[in-house]
Order: structure tokens, then C-alpha cells, then sequence
């Protein structure tokens, strides 16, 4: 495999590769190669991330569509008591 090192990386830019590895705990370098991958057109990598709008849009169309199967309450479900203790 193929080494690469980059000088006068700007600092914001620094700080934000830092911090997306230490968010998806990988080390800096694991994640600027994911940055790349994902950053390179035709290159394989990881899928692009969906949008919050998009990510909402597919709920709406495939999860809160859904028939509700089981009416009971919550409480009924996980089987707690009136005090919130599990029966």
C-alpha cells in the first residue's frame, strides 16, 4: 500500500478531520481515507449519507405507514408496573 503525507493542512480543516475520526472512532488517518474515497468521483467507498430531509422523507413513506399491529401502551409492552417496576 501507498503512503501519503500532507503538509500545511489549514487548521479549521485539521480540526474537523479530528474531530469526524474521534465521531466515528477511527483514527485520522482511517478517516481521511474515507474522506477521500467518499470525496472522489467514481471512487469506491462508503455510500454518500443520506440528508436529514431525505432521511425523514423515507420515514414518512416506509416506517409511519405502517399498520399498527399491537395497541397496547408502552408501559404494557416492556411490562411495567403503576410504580415503573418490570412485573
Amino acid at each position: 500500500m501507498a503512503t501519503l503525507v500532507l503538509r500545511n493542512v489549514p487548521d479549521d480543516l485539521y480540526g474537523r478531520l479530528k474531530q469526524a475520526a474521534t465521531d466515528h472512532r477511527r483514527s485520522m488517518a482511517q478517516e481521511a481515507i474515507v474522506a477521500l474515497q467518499s470525496g472522489l468521483a467514481g471512487a469506491p467507498g462508503l455510500p454518500r449519507r443520506p440528508t436529514v430531509a431525505e432521511s425523514l422523507d423515507w420515514l414518512k413513506t416506509e416506517v409511519w405507514t405502517l399498520p399498527v399491529l399491537d395497541r397496547r401502551a408502552d408501559d404494557e409492552i416492556l411490562g411495567y408496573n403503576a410504580e415503573g417496576q418490570c412485573d
